[in-house]
């Protein structure tokens, strides 16, 4: 590249910039992403119904003491504030099934197509309620999903995978496009930075991490040999289609392998660690990543 086309494309930064955020993008795709993170959300919800009252009430094995406990109540600067629940005050197994009961309804709402932001808004803040209540049982699928239902607070969408009769919006909006972008950006990140933490760790790197892993956790697969080269192989492979797919994911023209790529990483997921949610969370995610028509208006 020479001096005058670099400059050129620093002259042009800023309007791709701009592109990339604000640009127009049909609300059906928006739509598709919304029902899958929406229906993950509502199984999610049916799960949180089993944690009542063990883990939800006032008197059950996580209860309001162990729970201040854990997210730093009353010590300095461990922003415990920022986690408050008002299942800490209404502490009867009643509120926990109330909160789990409408963050599953405001899901279902939400993957329908009905309530507009309020819906996913209901879910949200529901996932927060029992999460700040019980920190000790989030895992990452929960974070990720969390993220996914504030995004849709920008645009939920309005065409696609609704059942609303005659609800039919194909309007290109610049807050669709912004919601794809936010969650687009966060799973890329999100693999990034999943990639960075495993190699923090010994095991990632001489290849025994999945057989560390099976002997820990009861997964699909059972427990693996550390000796195994089935087992390195695994570990490598974990490790490989992460980065492979947050690389393809940015290129429009190699996303389906990317997206490939992305399902291969939730399969191991699965299947080694036994952790389905977190597999369903990163499947919904990457609908996000979906080929749509992002023409403007004309």
């Amino acid at each position: 590249m020479t001096v005058r086309e670099l400059s050129q494309s620093l002259f042009q930064l800023p309007e791709a910039w701009e592109r990339f955020w604000f640009g127009l993008a049909p609300s059906r795709a928006v739509s598709t992403f919304r029902v899958a993170l929406c229906t993950v959300a509502a199984l999610h919800f049916l799960l949180f119904f089993t944690w009542v009252p063990a883990w939800l009430s006032g008197d059950g094995w996580f209860d309001v003491a162990t729970g201040r406990y854990v997210i730093g109540d009353g010590v300095p600067d461990t922003g415990s504030f920022y986690r408050w629940s008002p299942l800490f005050n209404a502490t009867h197994p009643a509120a926990a099934y109330a909160v789990c009961g409408i963050g599953l309804t405001a899901s279902v709402a939400a993957m329908l197509g009905l309530g507009s932001r309020l819906a996913p808004l209901g879910a949200w803040l529901c996932m927060l309620t029992i999460h700040h209540r019980a920190p000790w049982l989030s895992m990452p699928g929960e974070i990720l999903l969390t993220a996914g239902l504030f995004y849709l607070l920008i645009d939920p969408g309005r065409t696609a995978w609704t059942f609303r009769p005659g609800f039919d919006d194909a309007a290109k909006r610049f807050s669709a496009n912004l919601t794809l972008r936010c969650n687009q950006i966060h799973l890329l990140i999100w693999l990034v930075f999943s990639v960075i933490s495993m190699l923090q760790y010994t095991v990632w790197w001489n290849g025994t991490a999945v057989s560390v892993l099976s002997q820990q956790i009861d997964g699909w697969v059972g427990e693996i040999p550390s000796s195994s080269h089935v087992g390195h192989f695994c570990t490598l492979a974990m490790l490989a289609l992460q980065i492979a797919a947050a690389f393809f994911l940015t290129r429009r023209d190699f996303r389906v392998i990317g997206l490939g790529c992305l399902a291969g990483f939730a399969a191991m997921v699965f299947a080694l660690a036994g952790d389905g949610l977190y597999s369903l969370v990163l499947l919904a995610m990457g609908t996000a990543f979906f080929p749509v028509d992002r023409s403007p208006n004309p």
